[in-house]
């Protein structure tokens, strides 16, 4: 979510309708889910700010207890309701991405020297949609999806490499330069028998043993 001024605008004049609309019932607001991890937002600034290591105590989805990480903070980002930091981490030598929203404890790790970024955001997060950036230029994909159904990719594009290569009676031709993550092939799937790839043969074989697994869970 990009906080333009356009847009904080925007997000003011509908919060003012959510107060004075919300019970009577012929308009329906979304409930957005609590953002959790926010408190962390003010320390990691500070130490961005002031160059210093953090120690976190972290758990993620996929272990049972939390640990600690020193870290050497560099850009926060937010992304689908959550806020994420990225940052070297200082026993891997590799830069790492941390959700908040995942963390327990935050500490200053005294003692170890900060390494300067050399990190440039907007460029480790241009080929990515979402929050997983893995290194190098990936390929063109192309997606060719349903011509009344393309009109959603058109008014909401995905990504700002995002164009449309041909256009067809049934079809509308997209073009990305994006990496397959997990992310961008859910949007995909989302699109059902709308949507298909083209290129690369690679993700297109992906996305085909994936959906043969989806087959046999119904």
């Amino acid at each position: 979510m990009a906080y333009s001024k356009n847009k904080l605008e925007v997000h003011s004049q509908i919060a003012r309708l959510y107060e004075r609309y919300r019970n009577r019932g012929f308009i329906s607001f979304k409930n957005v889910p609590d953002i959790k991890g926010t408190q962390y937002l003010e320390p990691i600034i500070k130490a961005i700010e002031i160059r210093q290591v953090i120690r976190i105590y972290n758990l993620p989805f996929y272990e049972d207890k939390p640990y600690f990480n020193e870290v050497h903070p560099y850009f926060l980002k937010e992304h689908g309701f959550r806020w994420y930091l990225v940052g070297l981490n200082e026993f891997k030598g590799q830069l790492r991405t941390y959700a908040l929203d995942r963390i327990r404890d935050i500490q200053a790790a005294d003692g170890i020297a900060y390494v300067p970024p050399g990190f440039d955001a907007e460029k480790y997060f241009k080929h990515a949609i979402g929050i997983i950036a893995p290194e190098g230029t990936p390929a063109l994909i192309k997606l060719a999806v349903q011509k009344t159904q393309a009109q959603y990719l058109i008014t909401q594009p995905w990504h700002d490499s995002q164009n449309i290569e041909e256009e067809t009676e049934e079809e509308i031709l997209f073009s990305f330069r994006v990496h397959p993550t997990y992310e961008f092939k859910s949007l995909v799937l989302s699109l059902g028998k709308d949507g298909r790839i083209l290129e690369p043969a690679s993700l297109r074989e992906e996305l085909k043993r994936e959906l043969a697994l989806m087959l046999e869970k119904y």
